[in-house]
């Protein structure tokens, strides 16, 4: 498995190595993979320089998700390299998830406790942010990323759960 992962990767790097032209100083669309917690297929368009809107289709809890996010970018002040941006953003999402739902159910003449769990699934949807530095390697053309994307969920119009540590590092082909 490791060794079709890494073939697949060399592949793609080959691909977007041969089959593109990118100006240097910028982009204006990118669309690849984010790997880690939330993994997901994201595609970036630019609607004004520095100012990108990103959808993502991600799975998360054995369901799908839908987001979309209004992204800014910022070079990074590094004397010795200038294609370094830090970004962050807002947005939400929406979907289906799978909870576990425990509930305690009495049966008379029964001395213990009953407990069931059933598995439910809900519609979702929530708030997003994403905070995260890229570097943009246009002659390849391809970005690497590293980011947080702290979210919270509306679960069935009737909880809220939200987690903060939602890391992964993304790669993005861009074109």
């Amino acid at each position: 498995m490791r060794q079709s992962i890494s073939r697949t990767l060399i592949a793609l790097t080959l691909f977007l190595g041969i089959f593109s032209q990118v100006n240097a100083q910028g982009y204006e669309q990118s669309a690849g993979v984010r790997l880690g917690t939330t993994s997901a297929v994201t595609y970036k368009k630019f609607i004004v320089p520095e100012e990108s809107v990103e959808f993502m289709l991600s799975g998360r809890n054995e369901g799908a998700q839908f987001t979309i996010m209004f992204v800014k970018h910022r070079q990074m002040e590094f004397s010795f390299n200038e294609n370094f941006y830090a970004y962050y953003g807002l947005g939400g999402h929406f979907g289906l998830e799978r909870y576990d739902d425990l509930s305690k159910t009495i049966v008379p003449g029964d001395p213990f406790d009953t407990f069931i769990t059933e598995d439910k699934s809900y519609f979702v949807m929530g708030a997003d942010a994403i905070a995260g530095i890229e570097y943009r390697w246009l002659s390849v053309p391809v970005t690497i990323g590293f980011d947080l994307k702290p979210y919270f969920n509306y679960i069935g119009m009737r909880y809220i759960r939200g987690t903060f540590w939602d890391a992964a590092i993304s790669f993005k082909y861009v074109f």
